[in-house]
């Protein structure tokens, strides 16, 4: 057997395209632009207006990960093309036989992947990038998680200003409410919001608790 060699594989310039301002501004350019196309289609003028369910906000995080995924595919192929035939499989093995939640999960398991390719292709500049580009992603993303609070058992007549008085009692808790639907049929409402720090939903339970009674309803946390 022959021993291995690093003419068998294509490799990436090492760590002399640290010293490559070039090289610095264009995969900056391609994340930043990758992410704002993302962007672009997770807020789309046709949802506006439009009840948003936490798993609808839940999808504009996902196409921001993945369109950020794709242009580092795109690189990692460009200095070696036989691992797009590696990185199809690293994501179905991901996404079909391992258990790792929302697909945006599938997305940071497969950005993990992807930066270890890039230390072994001799792409550390492009690994050093993404691993700072993504961690800074997923920290405005995650850092405030989304909460659904779902109230119902509402009179129609007291939906509006029960409504008022759940705004007001979650912002009172140090929160934000980032969708609203009202289902007049089923007689319910969600909110769907995120907290200013890291307390929890206890002082949203203890806002909710001040509610009138009359416009109180039945509020449920889903899992």
């Amino acid at each position: 057997m022959e021993p291995f060699s690093s003419g068998a594989l294509a490799l990436g310039p090492g760590w002399a395209a640290f010293s490559d301002l070039h090289s610095w501004l264009r995969y900056a350019t391609i994340f930043l632009l990758a992410t704002t196309s993302g962007a672009l289609l997770g807020y789309h003028p046709v949802y506006r207006g439009r009840p948003m369910r936490v798993e609808d906000l839940e999808l504009r995080k996902t196409l921001l990960v993945y369109s950020a995924v794709g242009a580092l595919i795109a690189i990692v192929c460009a200095t070696t093309p036989s691992m797009a035939f590696v990185i199809f499989g690293i994501g179905g093995l991901l996404r079909f036989r391992t258990d790792v939640g929302l697909s945006k999960h599938t997305g940071h398991a497969i950005i993990a992947s992807l930066i270890g390719l890039c230390w072994g292709l001799g792409l550390e500049l492009v690994g050093v990038f993404a691993t700072a580009y993504f961690w800074v992603m997923i920290y405005v993303q995650e850092r405030s998680p989304l909460q659904e609070l779902v109230v119902g058992g509402l009179a129609l007549p007291e939906m509006g200003a029960a409504a008022d008085a759940y705004r007001q009692a979650i912002g009172r808790a140090g929160g934000r409410v980032t969708a609203h639907d009202k289902n007049f049929k089923k007689q319910q409402m969600t909110f769907v919001f995120v907290m200013s720090d890291k307390r929890g939903l206890e002082p949203v339970v203890r806002a909710v608790e001040e509610i009138p009674e009359a416009l109180r309803g039945t509020p449920h946390f889903p899992e």
